[in-house]
């Protein structure tokens, strides 16, 4: 059985070390050092090499230049900087439909690191590929459409990027904001000025109502964090039932822990802890 699971928290709550210890893990590393947390795995020889997606590599030699030229103006950079990070998911896109046809040998695991600077580059993607559509007869920015559209395309993405026949892992950050019914029927600037306050849960931290869906895609979405005792080692923990309000996006499809609102992780060895909790779910 193939785990199809998110893992969401804040920096440092293990989201990569847990998606780093399934076999045969390629990390698509869409961030700063995320690659940097395969070295805690040194003995493994099956964690393949890293696939960086750096959206400044999709600029040409010329294009290049011109970020470093005192005379080119910002407003062009910025447009360059846009396209490429278009560019760039346009490129991680078709690299998934070839994964989807024929897997490279070895790999076992795809492991998107981190989700949250994707989907911001994501944004562009959008505005540049179907620009056309969001700009109203006045000439305007049609902010409405966009977030449709945005919100369409991320779980066009997300759907892609699970069907995939292996492990298919994706980690986000996280933020705290109110719950999507809230949302749609209250009006945040009125109620601030009358210093009405709602209540908030942890969602993924994306642009839009994509945060409210896109946990539901995966079998499994963790909610992580860690507990830090001075003296003493961190211990890890997830949860795959949310237990208050302020969780809103532990889920899961097939429960197999329980107690899963406070399940201690295994340090760097997450996937076997996991994979023997399911098998004797199964066997039950």
């Amino acid at each position: 059985m193939f785990h199809k699971a998110a893992f969401l928290g804040q920096p440092g709550s293990g989201k990569s070390t847990m998606g780093l210890s399934y076999p045969g893990v390629e990390q698509h590393v869409w961030g700063s050092s995320e690659e940097d947390t395969a070295l805690n795995f040194s003995g493994r020889k099956d964690i393949l090499p890293p696939v960086k997606l750096d959206w400044f590599e999709c600029l040409t030699d010329d294009e290049k230049k011109k970020f470093s030229d005192a005379s080119i103006s910002e407003e062009v950079v910025v447009g360059l900087s846009k396209v490429a990070r278009a560019k760039n998911v346009a490129k991680y896109r078709r690299y998934l439909y070839q994964l989807k046809t024929k897997l490279t040998p070895g790999l076992e695991t795809i492991f998107l690191d981190n989700g949250t600077p994707f989907l911001q580059d994501f944004q562009d993607y959008v505005e540049v590929v179907f620009g056309k559509e969001f700009i109203t007869e006045g000439g305007n920015f049609n902010s409405i459409k966009f977030s449709i559209k945005y919100q369409s395309e991320v779980m066009d993405f997300m759907r892609l990027f699970f069907s995939l026949p292996c492990h298919c892992l994706a980690s986000f950050h996280i933020s705290m904001t109110v719950d999507e019914e809230v949302s749609a029927r209250v009006n945040f600037l009125e109620d601030t000025k009358k210093g009405i306050k709602h209540p908030k849960e942890w969602q993924p931290m994306i642009y839009g109502k994509a945060k409210y869906a896109i946990a539901g895609i995966p079998t499994w979405a963790f909610f992580l964090w860690c507990e830090e005792s001075p003296g003493k080692p961190n211990e890890y923990y997830a949860k795959l039932e949310a237990d208050s309000s302020n969780v809103g996006l532990a889920k899961s499809r097939i429960q197999p822990f329980k107690e899963p609102s406070k399940i201690k992780v295994p340090k760097n060895d997450f996937y076997n802890f996991f994979n023997t909790a399911l098998l004797e779910k199964v066997k039950a």
